[in-house]
């Protein structure tokens, strides 16, 4: 279970994770020691932030659309060429003329829209960017700190399994494949979490040895002792992840229905 960033009262943290939080004006907020930039920070004002640049955004969509791409100062320069247009013959050659300047008008009208709305797009791209690895990085590290692996060496390869997608308007972390495909982490069909994530890398040979006390040898052995339900077998998946063969999986399953 992932360690909360900030609980109402101590007792609902398990008590062998109690010295991590501190009390604050009432609260109590997880400590954690920044490493390489990493930490636990509030992102409460870049949310506000985005959410602001999101809705200029709209409003400056709303008034392109309003005015089919015309801007009122433009279209009344516009409509003072054409009076002064007005005397022209209306020959083939006037005709053209007067198209040539209108196209011209516009074309200008739609490049100034368009370097707007793509300076705003890039400026929320940036703060979604910022958001996104925030959060991924204070969900990995909240997991490392609770399984005790090494957040210098096994942050990044869970930054490269990870990603944050939007759902009804909030950021969600969800684990992928190497495809970009998101992993079930269980064999109800949940999503995996990082958590999960993090002790299916403890299991493994080659990030085992990147956590204190994971039983894990040089040589990469696993250990006998399965943590999690005392009856469960020795070499038992205790995730549906980490079953990787089939009798693994059919292992897992009666596992599950016996508990």
């Amino acid at each position: 279970m992932a360690l909360k960033a900030i609980v109402e009262t101590i007792e609902s943290v398990p008590e062998a994770a109690r010295g991590f939080y501190k009390e604050n004006e009432g609260k109590f907020i997880l400590e954690v020691e920044p490493v390489d930039g990493f930490g636990l920070e509030d992102v409460s004002g870049l949310k506000n932030t985005l959410g602001k640049e999101m809705t200029l955004r709209k409003r400056l969509e709303k008034d392109v659309l309003k005015f089919k791409d015309i801007d009122p100062d433009k279209a009344r320069d516009a409509l003072a060429r054409l009076e002064e247009l007005g005397n022209i013959d209306p020959t083939k050659e006037a005709d053209k003329i007067v198209s040539e300047r209108l196209e011209a008008a516009k074309r200008q009208l739609l490049e100034k829209h368009g370097e707007e709305i793509k300076t705003r797009d890039g400026r929320i791209g940036q703060l979604t960017k910022t958001v996104e690895g925030l959060l991924i990085d204070q969900s990995a590290t909240a997991a490392l700190a609770e399984s005790k692996g090494s957040v210098e060496l096994l942050l990044p390869h869970v930054q490269k399994h990870t990603r944050v997608r939007e759902d009804n308007g909030r950021f969600v972390v969800e684990v992928v494949d190497k495809d970009g495909n998101a992993r079930i982490g269980n064999a109800k069909g949940d999503p995996m979490t990082i958590a999960d994530l993090v002790q299916e890398m403890r299991q493994s040979d080659a990030f085992g040895r990147a956590f204190e006390g994971s039983g894990q040898s040089g040589s990469g052995t696993q250990p006998t002792k399965q943590p999690g339900n005392p009856d469960q077998k020795p070499g038992v998946p205790k995730t549906w992840a980490e079953a990787k063969t089939p009798e693994d999986k059919a292992a897992f399953l009666k596992s599950q229905k016996k508990e």
